[in-house]
């Protein structure tokens, strides 16, 4: 009975290097576009910001709210949001997937329609759908 569950575990784990693989490949295709790193990061710095400052605002609204966390120095505001660079591709690969899909799911809809455009209403009939898939 032990076999079995060791080989599972295995294949678990030649899976995941595998879709790893898949995933490396796919984001290092030259032929397939992307998008840049530096502009994920530039798009998260900016809602991070944001974020912060929003946080701040809230604190200077009500000075007498109770910060949740526990431990000097921890505080969100204290703390430098950064994302590595693995994430940073694996989020262009996830952003080029769902705006190819997108554009798919529209183009099928423009078709049965008779159009030969893709226009808002298009994505914005899919986009429920779209978003539950994701």
């Amino acid at each position: 009975m032990a076999e079995p569950i060791q080989m599972d575990t295995k294949r678990k784990g030649v899976d995941k290097v595998e879709e790893r693989k898949r995933i490396t490949c796919a984001m290092d295709d030259n032929d397939t576009p992307t998008f840049e790193p530096d502009l994920i990061r530039a798009i998260f710095k900016h809602i991070w910001t944001r974020k912060a400052q929003e946080r701040e605002r809230n604190e200077i609204q009500n000075p007498d709210a109770l910060d949740s966390e526990v431990g000097a120095g921890t505080s969100k505001k204290n703390r430098p949001t950064s994302a590595n660079a693995n994430a940073l591709k694996l989020s262009c690969e996830l952003l080029r997937i769902f705006i190819t899909e997108a554009v798919q799911r529209a183009a099928t809809i423009a078709e049965a329609e008779g159009g030969s455009k893709i226009e808002a209403t298009h994505l914005e009939r899919i986009l429920p759908q779209l978003l539950l898939d994701f």
